[in-house]
Order: structure tokens, then C-alpha cells, then sequence
């Protein structure tokens, strides 16, 4: 008796799956595999599958350029075993041990929303408990991961080297995503989990662009090729400002401890736009060195530290305009200030006031700050 195969489109009776078109249409996750030739045929359960993971799209050279300096790496995990669907051209799903919460969800013919419920689900297990497939363990990312047998994977993108990769992203709905991340010198990229199918088919759109699925005509494709769609933002440094007071103005027949201010204007710069302008204040009450550490200052820029206020009694000893080496995401740059005693016995102080926009009375408020000063006397 001959055995008709058929695609999803024309079955009936039987819940088939189409799980990769819907990665591609939400997740962006893009596959580049061989030509649409090819009649449709069965699956070959024996034949071994491999997949090449791109932590970005080529096309994208902004992004690829930076990102081959990222040191990306990829995690592999194996979620579910194809199963045969006799008579048909397609596979369904047996999740293995860890995965099982998977099943609740795929069960009910899931849409995109679903499917990405299920890679979240998924990758908070495997990077908890999981253990990534064998020759699938921080491969370097453009590398060939092979000998995979047909089924349904978990991929993760991360750094090499980072300690602590995973991070959350808040979704508009106000839930909180799972994430893994790399830093290139500049920027730090962030990967969401993606799941994907081997093998595959592939299905031309009307713009002429292709995506993969398990579903449509055309050969099995048991070699895949994957891009990631990583989201981009800066990386942080911080900025020290080491304030050293060589004498300080005390009048001991008063016990007079009148503070002894010194404020600076910080202005950080990064091709050619201002990316943090703020305001930091020193007090003493004696002589000595204390310091204010500025965070949240784009990597690569460069602070124009300008000491704004030292009071009536207190004179330059170094310039009053510092300019800082370029921020670095682990090391703290610094500039340092000295003043000292003018002998004069004229006073003099400040307050710096901290201005700050409160979304919930769509209202600006201030508050004092004396003193910013980290470490010191």
C-alpha cells in the first residue's frame, strides 16, 4: 500500500506542529538553510541533524562587526524528542525529563504568545538544572554543533567569561523575562531564548524571504544555520572624584567647624553628545581626602570635571578643570582636586540641591545634598 505523505495545510483529525514559522514571525529568530528544491518526503529519525548558531544577522554589520569582539558563546539544550506522525509529513513532540511544564502549554495548539511562554519556561529550568547536550557546552558562536538527534532545542546566547549572564527584561504587560547577556567593549547585548526544531522545512513568503518550519513542501533540511536578534544598549563606568583639602580654615578659640564646601559640574561626553550632566558636592570639617564616585556614565565617554564652588577661604592648588581618561565598563576613572587654606578668615558654604522629576504628580522636586562624598573622613 502506498503511503501518501502531506503537510499540515491538508491533515485533519490529527493536532500537527508549526512550531519554528512562529519563531520567526515573533521571536526573530532568522534561518538561512539551502534552496526550496525538493518533494516532499519522509522524515529520517536516523539521520543525525546539526545547527550553526550567529549571535546576528550579518546583514546587520553595525551590530556583527561589534559583536565579533563580544566573545559570544552558545548553550544547546534538548527539550523534547521528535515522535512520528504516521501518515503524515510532520513530527509531534515528547518532552523529556525537566520539561514536562512545556507540555501543558503545547498541548493546546499554542500561538506566538504560547511559544514564547514555552522558551522562557524552558531556558529558567536549563539554567537552573539543566545540562546542555553533548559538544554543546559554550560553543563558540558561527561553530557547528553536530551528532543531534531530530527534536526540539533550547538556545542560549551569552558571553564567555561573564560570571553572572542572565538578567531580566520587563515586557510591557509588566512581567519579567529571562535574558542572557554579552558585553563588547562599548555595548551590552541582550539574547532571549529561542527554541527551534531539527530538522526543518523551509516556506517562501510573498516578499520573497524564507522561514523554516515543520510544516509545507519541500526536503527536510537536517543542517540549519541561525541568526540571533539580539536587543543593544550602552555599558556603564563610573567616575571618581578625589578631593584632597590640605588645611582646613579652624578657628580654636570658637571651636568654629564652620563645613568647608566643594562643589563640582560633571560633564560627560560621547561622540560629540552630552550623556550625563550632574552636580556633586564635598563638605570637611578638617583637613584630609574624601571622595564622590558618579555611576551610570556610557563607557568610552569622556567627563569634563569642572569645581564650580570652593568658598572664600579655600584656593586652587591643582587646575579647577579636570578632564577624566575615557570611562571603562570594570575600572573606576578619576580625577583629583587639591585646595588649601588661604589664611583669610572669610566664610563661606553651599548646598547642592538634587533635582528630580516624580512621574507620579508629573511633577519636578529638590531635596539638599551636603555632601556626596563615598569614602573619607
Amino acid at each position: 500500500m502506498e503511503i501518501k505523505w502531506r503537510n499540515r495545510l491538508k491533515s485533519s483529525g490529527k493536532r500537527l506542529i508549526c512550531p519554528l514559522l512562529a519563531f520567526v514571525l515573533v521571536l526573530g529568530l532568522i534561518v538561512a538553510t539551502p534552496g526550496l528544491d525538493g518533494e516532499a518526503e519522509a522524515i529520517d529519525f536516523n539521520q543525525k541533524c546539526s545547527v550553526t548558531v550567529s549571535p546576528v544577522d550579518p546583514k546587520n554589520t553595525e551590530y556583527a562587526a561589534d559583536l565579533d569582539t563580544a566573545d559570544v558563546v552558545i548553550d544547546l539544550y534538548k527539550v523534547a524528542d521528535a515522535v512520528a506522525v504516521d501518515g503524515y509529513d510532520t513530527y509531534d513532540f515528547s518532552f523529556i525529563d525537566g520539561y514536562e511544564k512545556l507540555e501543558e502549554i503545547y498541548k493546546n495548539d499554542p500561538n506566538n504568545a504560547d511559544w514564547r511562554k514555552m522558551a522562557q519556561t524552558a531556558a529558567r529550568y536549563a539554567l537552573e538544572h539543566g545540562t546542555p547536550v553533548a559538544g554543546g557546552n559554550g560553543v563558540a558562536a558561527k561553530s557547528t554543533i553536530g551528532d543531534l538527534g531530530c527534536g526540539l532545542y533550547l538556545l542560549i546566547a551569552r558571553g564567555n567569561g561573564i560570571e553572572d549572564y542572565t538578567t531580566t527584561v520587563k515586557q510591557e504587560e509588566g512581567a519579567e523575562n529571562i535574558a542572557t547577556i554579552a558585553h563588547s567593549d562599548r555595548y551590552v547585548y541582550t539574547f532571549a531564548p529561542e527554541l527551534i526544531a531539527l530538522p526543518s522545512k523551509q516556506a517562501e513568503n510573498a516578499d520573497g524571504t524564507i522561514d523554516n518550519t515543520t510544516a509545507g513542501n519541500g526536503a527536510w533540511q537536517y543542517a540549519m544555520s541561525v541568526n540571533m536578534k539580539p536587543e543593544r544598549g550602552p555599558r556603564y563606568g563610573s567616575l571618581e572624584i578625589v578631593k584632597t583639602l590640605q588645611s582646613y580654615n579652624y578657628n580654636a578659640s570658637s571651636d568654629n567647624r564652620e563645613p568647608a564646601e566643594f562643589v563640582f559640574q560633571v560633564e560627560a561626553v560621547l561622540d560629540g553628545q552630552t550623556v550625563r550632566s550632574t552636580v556633586v558636592s564635598l563638605s570637611f570639617t578638617e583637613a584630609g581626602q574624601k571622595s564622590a564616585v558618579v555611576d551610570q556614565i556610557p563607557v568610552g565617554a569622556v567627563a569634563t570635571v569642572t569645581e564650580v564652588y570652593s568658598g572664600t577661604t579655600y584656593h586652587f592648588v591643582t587646575d579647577s578643570v579636570q578632564t577624566s581618561a575615557p570611562i571603562e565598563a570594570v575600572d573606576v576613572v578619576s580625577v583629583e582636586f587639591v585646595n588649601d587654606y588661604n589664611e583669610t578668615n572669610r566664610g563661606g558654604g553651599s548646598v547642592t540641591n538634587h533635582f528630580e522629576y516624580n512621574e507620579d504628580t508629573d511633577e519636578w522636586g529638590w531635596t539638599q545634598v551636603p555632601d556626596n562624598s563615598t569614602s573619607g573622613q
